[in-house]
This record gives C-alpha cells, sequence and structure tokens, in this order.
C-alpha cells in the first residue's frame, strides 16, 4: 500500500499535510533575509578590502600614477537604481491597494531604469582608463562595479519575473509575499549601490 492510500485509508488526503500558507511565507521571507544578510557580509568584505588597501598603500601600489575612474558616472548609477527601488515601491504598495494597473506599471517602469543603470554601467566600463593591473585602488573598483552589475542583472532577472506573474493574475487573490520578497533585494541592492558610490569618494 502507497504512503497516499494509507493516509487515505487513515482520513486524510495529502493535501491536509502541506504547510499553512502563513508559515510558507514566513520561511519564504526567512530565505530571503538570509540572502541579503549573505550578500551584505560579501559586500562589505570588498568594501573593508579597499579601504584595507588604501590605508597600507605598500609600495605605493594603491595609486601608482594611474588615474582614477569618474565618480560622477557611479553616483548617477546609483542614482538611477535607487529610483527604480522607488518606483517598485509605488507598484508593491499598489498591489497591496488591490490596484493591479498600479502594480504592473510601477513594475515596468522600475524594470525600464534598471536596464538604463545597466547601460550607463556598460557605458563607463567602456571608457574607464583604469586596468586591473593599475594598483589596488583600480582592481578593487573594477570588481566593485561588476559585482553591482551583476547585482543589477539579478534584480532584472526577479523583477521581469515578477512582472510576468502579476500580468498573470497570480496576486489578484491578495497573496502578494512574493512583491515583497522582490521588493527587499531590490531596496538591498540600491543601499549597496549608494554604499559603493560612498565608498569611491576616498580615494
Amino acid at each position: 500500500m502507497s504512503a497516499v492510500e494509507h493516509h487515505a485509508d487513515q482520513g486524510h488526503s495529502p493535501e491536509s499535510h502541506h504547510l499553512p500558507p502563513e508559515l510558507v511565507a514566513h520561511q519564504q521571507r526567512r530565505a530571503m533575509v538570509l540572502f541579503i544578510v549573505a550578500d551584505a557580509v560579501f559586500f562589505a568584505c570588498m568594501i573593508f578590502s579597499y579601504f584595507y588597501l588604501r590605508s597600507l598603500n605598500v609600495n605605493n601600489g594603491w595609486l601608482p600614477g594611474t588615474p582614477t575612474a569618474s565618480t560622477g558616472m557611479i553616483w548617477l548609477v546609483a542614482g538611477i537604481t535607487a529610483l527604480s527601488a522607488l518606483v517598485y515601491r509605488s507598484g508593491e504598495l499598489g498591489i497591496r491597494a488591490g490596484s493591479k494597473s498600479r502594480f504592473q506599471a510601477g513594475t515596468v517602469g522600475a524594470i525600464l531604469l534598471l536596464l538604463v543603470a545597466i547601460a550607463v554601467t556598460f557605458y563607463q566600463m567602456h571608457t574607464w582608463s583604469i586596468l586591473m593591473s593599475d594598483g589596488s585602488y583600480a582592481s578593487n573598483f573594477i570588481v566593485m562595479t561588476a559585482t553591482q552589475l551583476v547585482h543589477l542583472f539579478l534584480v532584472l532577472f526577479i523583477g521581469i519575473g515578477i512582472w510576468i506573474r502579476g500580468a498573470q493574475g497570480k496576486f489578484d487573490d491578495g497573496q502578494y509575499n512574493h512583491v515583497t520578497l522582490v521588493g527587499y533585494y531590490w531596496y538591498w541592492v540600491a543601499l549597496a549601490g549608494v554604499l559603493g558610490a560612498l565608498t569611491s569618494l576616498f580615494v
């Protein structure tokens, strides 16, 4: 006798053993928070290495006569990313209020802003005059920029996914936990962009 048949004989359907929606939402929220914490620790280590190598400056290896990257471009990307997070937040508040159209519009707007931020980052990487071999500053700056670019692509991927789910009516029943979880990561990426921009001021 199979396990399903055994439970059926005992008067229990297989569906009765599913976890309550509240518990599932709590577990998903905890998983996202842990993921963000892990990402934040990794990003914090990069910022620490930036200031650590800057303070050591062994054999003048921090900035050995090489040019620096434009901080204006860094702040532009950070600002666009933060704006995209605010636009997504507007969409999130819309779905909470039962407005599917506001959620769809907010998500699309946020995604378009992310595409602009990605395009500006690629332009920055194409035009800067530093290489990985140009000292500790250059190598740290390039790695941090590449990390933020990965962040942007991840948010873009999950942003498109949550927009598709919204268009399919997945949140029409008021279960918008996934919208909130995507927002958590979106806001963290925006904050990381600002922290990276602040770090770049210390050359």
